[in-house]
């Protein structure tokens, strides 16, 4: 992990709670008077998606600004910053707009990632995950309470017993910090199937039917076959693992062998010899392929009845 990109993240989570922050990504009104929260997109760090949020108390919100080159966004909103364990947040990619893995340049457009009510904590880091995702979905699923939920997804996915409570809080809110304290293995076993989750996710958005279990199954055979075929992930010869199965994953049948635990020969095909991106081709969070600022406002076109010389009043 770079230690300028783990300083930016660091000094982005002191903001929250403090008020005057910055607002350019403006929920419903941007008073510069209300706290802000930063909330992280983190599969690696996405550049490109919006942060929409829900509280109990009717206050809700989607930021104009997108996530930037460190996977950041920041709320404006006091009771997303007082009561947050009150509010769910959704992280989207704007309708047209592009979104990627700066860890390596990975398009994230179809991406959507959830936080459920009562993850949340003040003073805890936000951040939106495949992980966070998965446990919003068997909470829905099974009416469990977050923690009976969190234990549970961690446990399908094959970290039941590998995963310190502190581990497991860690990739829940601060995931690029805690990916860094694990040993190489487990780092390499997490990672894999952070980004096969998200991919599983991606796939399976439209279908109603699927069940958590079946896109953990999926997610922890595929992750398993990855580090067997590419023992140095993510890396390979020096240069970054691009691994995207979201489209093969889409096709029922490919879908249903994973979830018998074979890993489908599309899927195969493609993790055995995965594309590979050099260090020069990363993205530089600094100069973001997705401009993180809002889209300009366009003038307004003028009324009509005017003769056309500024004065408006029929002269």
């Amino acid at each position: 992990m770079k230690i300028k990109l783990l300083t930016t993240i660091i000094a982005g989570v002191l903001l929250a709670g403090c008020g005057g922050g910055n607002d350019n990504s403006v929920d419903g009104g941007g008073d510069k008077d209300k706290k802000t929260t930063p909330v992280l997109a983190f599969d690696g760090a996405i550049n490109g998606m919006v942060a929409s949020y829900t509280c109990a108390d009717g206050t809700s919100g989607t930021t104009t600004t997108k996530t930037d080159g460190y996977g950041l966004v920041t709320v404006v909103s006091d009771t997303f910053a007082d009561k947050p364990e009150s509010c769910s947040v959704v992280l989207s990619v704007p309708t047209g707009g592009e979104a990627f893995d700066m860890s390596n340049r990975k398009n994230m457009q179809k991406v959507v990632y959830t936080i459920p009510k009562g993850l949340l904590k003040v003073g805890q880091d936000v951040a939106a995950t495949p992980f966070t995702t998965l446990i919003e979905k068997t909470m829905a699923e099974t009416k469990d309470d977050i923690i009976t939920a969190t234990n549970s997804v961690f446990s399908s996915l094959g970290f039941g017993s590998s995963l310190t409570e502190d581990q497991k809080l860690g990739l829940l809110t601060t995931p690029a910090a805690t990916l860094e304290t694990l040993s190489p293995e487990l780092k390499k076993s997490v990672a894999a199937t952070t980004v096969v989750l998200s991919d599983v996710l991606v796939s399976q958005k439209e279908n109603k039917t699927v069940t958590v279990a079946e896109m953990a199954a999926v997610t922890e055979t595929i992750a398993a076959d990855i580090i067997v075929k590419n023992p140095d992930y993510p890396k390979s010869n020096g240069e970054t693992i691009v691994i995207d199965v979201s489209g093969v994953l889409a096709d029922e049948e490919t879908f249903n062998e994973a979830v018998n635990g074979d890993v489908p020969k599309a899927v195969s095909d493609i993790i055995t010899n995965p594309p590979t991106i050099p260090d020069a081709d990363i993205p530089d969070p600094e100069n973001p392929p997705v401009d993180p600022t809002p889209e300009p406002t366009p003038p307004p076109t003028g009324g009509t009845g005017g003769s056309g010389d500024g004065g408006g009043n029929g002269n």
